[in-house]
């Protein structure tokens, strides 16, 4: 029997604590996380995919654009070897381009 009241006054005691209006520390630092988590999720995770649109784009409207001018013109013509050195020569371009924008940066 007395282990029955124990858990009576340990349950009455529990829930007690559930209903409590007042803060503690636990609660405090679960709202902090949930308010960051929301902050995450609402505004730095928004700004972070926009800026991998962004850049997304910045880097395959060259792609498309180069695809364009090639693929249809050249294919059809049926002068694929010319197509190919074309091809290539833009390659070695923006090889050349990447290679001298990331030495720029090297040196700043």
């Amino acid at each position: 029997m007395a282990s029955n009241g124990r858990q009576a006054a340990l349950e009455s005691e529990f829930n007690k604590l559930l209903k409590l209006n007042s803060t503690t520390a636990a609660s405090e630092a679960q709202e902090q996380v949930e308010q960051n988590h929301k902050y995450i999720s609402n505004v730095q995770l928004k700004a972070l995919v926009e800026l991998h649109d962004n850049k997304f784009r910045e880097s395959y409207t060259p792609l498309k654009k180069l695809y364009e001018k090639y693929s249809d013109d050249f294919l059809r013509d049926g002068d694929l070897q010319n197509w190919a050195e074309l091809i290539d020569r833009d390659i070695r371009v923006l090889e050349t381009t990447m290679r001298l924008a990331k030495d720029n940066q090297a040196n700043q």
